[in-house]
């Protein structure tokens, strides 16, 4: 798929952080260093501190430019795509999944839902998404609506596929969180297919869907086996990427 998309930067403010707090640890390892005579543990501490925040900026930077096209990747292949699906992209920010399943569709089409949050991601607009659109050659295919992923404004059994990126950990608590799969599931046609990534709750995901009559559905790691494992030891093993997979009964498989 082409590059000349720009699907921002995630969790800005976020970012900026981690960044300055790697610039004061190493710019206090610093000076103790050069006013004073700290203790040896002291400036380690504080260069370590320094040095661990800017490699977390830097992953998350590295996440938002590059690892999260692979990402892309992983879930649209996870479907067997036809051409003609109706798609649903559950909460779309800047067109990341819905620009890329529209690259796969010929006669169907893509639509992407978000409340569209400015500090959830850079340029976060449905103008950018359009843009984004636009410039992959797939404007044709893409529609972009402001919505709830809470109260999906989308009759029951409408979409053929429906995706989403990183916006479970975004929805306030597990009762809500459940909400938005039931609604998910809700507008899915018999033997639709959902995948969803995230970074956390997707155990939780799994459980819900289960409960739910998604008896199929389960979590796999996504993104290279270095990206997945550096996430953790970066995160001290409380965060790690899933994807989470299944299809609604009722139908052959698609």
């Amino acid at each position: 798929m082409s590059s000349r998309a720009d699907y921002g930067i995630d969790s800005p403010g976020i970012v900026a952080g981690l960044f300055v707090l790697g610039g004061i640890g190493l710019g206090a390892a610093l000076a103790l260093h050069l006013v004073g005579d700290p203790p040896w543990w002291v400036e380690i501490t504080l260069v370590a501190a320094g040095i661990y925040f800017l490699l977390a900026a830097g992953g998350m930077v590295y996440y938002s430019k590059v690892g999260k096209l692979g990402i892309r990747d992983q879930i649209l292949e996870s479907v067997p795509w036809r051409g003609g699906e109706l798609v649903l992209d559950v909460g779309c920010g800047r067109g990341l999944l819905l620009i890329g399943a529209a690259r796969r569709l010929s006669t169907g089409k893509a639509i992407g839902l978000d409340r569209w949050l400015p500090g959830a991601l850079t340029g976060n607009r449905p103008e950018a998404a359009l843009d984004n659109a636009r410039l992959e050659g797939v404007l044709d295919r893409v529609e972009v609506q402001v919505g709830d992923v809470r109260r999906l404004p989308f009759a029951d059994v409408s979409f053929d596929v429906a995706v989403s990126n990183f916006v479970v950990h975004e929805v306030n608590n597990r009762a809500e969180r459940a909400q938005m799969l039931r609604e998910i599931v809700r507008v899915l046609k018999p033997g639709g297919r959902l995948a969803l990534v995230d970074f956390i709750f997707t155990g939780e995901c799994v459980r819900v869907l289960h409960d739910i009559g998604i008896a199929n559905a389960k979590r796999a790691r996504v993104g290279s086996f270095f990206s997945f494992w550096l996430t953790a030891v970066l995160n001290f093993g409380l965060v790690r990427t899933y994807q989470v997979t299944g299809s609604k009964p009722g139908a052959e498989d698609r």
